[in-house]
């Protein structure tokens, strides 16, 4: 069932298909929009599907929420519109931070004790609780990636080696990698001068940072308050 008969079905005061139709339109360029503003270096390529994902999901919660009003459990919807907007804009939110929180954990590079961000589009500020088990976590991160596909293992880690500063002393997150027999800085590559080339590290890249997000201690830490 496509959106427009989700939310048909689910609306005590049906509107045509063809308005339905129209605000599915407009709810996916919203969407496509957000994503884009965004900027995520791990969302690259891949905005069409997470908008279509934001879509999925706000049409979701929206038909939830109008037969929970149909059945009396809620207030009903007065504003069905201006809902579908709201939740897709706090959804996308909710994406960003979970994947932020992820780049954050595959970028992390710690010297001294402080942590260094690559990207300066990317602003943490939520690290002190995190420290107790961090270092556990680079650890079982590392020994997972270095499981991963050898294309996809390989094009995350020039990503992470070309974020990182090396030093004489290993931070945390690399010395994860050299207990699992990975050492980053040998992947610390410049960036190839074909399109094409680049175009297919990047697809690479997208595919491994998912995997990454799929891992049970990586849904532990994104999901945390």
């Amino acid at each position: 069932m496509d959106v427009t008969s989700n939310l048909t079905t689910a609306c005590s005061d049906p509107i045509n298909d063809a308005a339905w139709q129209d605000l599915h339109i407009k709810l996916r360029a919203f969407a496509l929009r957000q994503v884009y503003a965004y900027a995520l270096p791990s969302w690259r390529g891949q905005e069409e599907d997470i908008a279509a994902d934001i879509v999925q999901e706000t049409t979701r919660r929206v038909v939830e929420r109008m037969r929970k009003a149909e059945r009396g459990e809620a207030a009903p919807v007065q504003a069905p519109t201006h809902m579908m907007f709201v939740i897709a804009a706090n959804y996308c939110h909710d994406l960003w931070r979970r994947e932020r929180r992820i780049v954050r954990l595959s970028t992390c590079n710690c010297a001294s004790g402080e942590e260094v961000i690559q990207d300066d589009r990317l602003n943490f500020s939520e690290e002190a609780t995190e420290n107790a088990y961090r270092e556990e976590l680079f650890s079982r991160l590392a020994h997972e990636i270095a499981r991963f596909p050898k294309k996809q293992r390989q094009a995350l880690l020039v990503d992470l080696a070309n974020r990182m500063h090396f030093g004489s002393r290993p931070t945390p997150l690399q010395d994860a990698f050299l207990h699992a027999g990975i050492q980053l800085q040998e992947y610390q590559l410049p960036p190839s001068a074909n399109a094409t080339e680049r175009g297919k590290l990047i697809s690479l890249q997208n595919h491994a940072y998912r995997r990454i997000a799929k891992l049970p201690c990586v849904q532990d830490y994104v999901s945390a308050p």
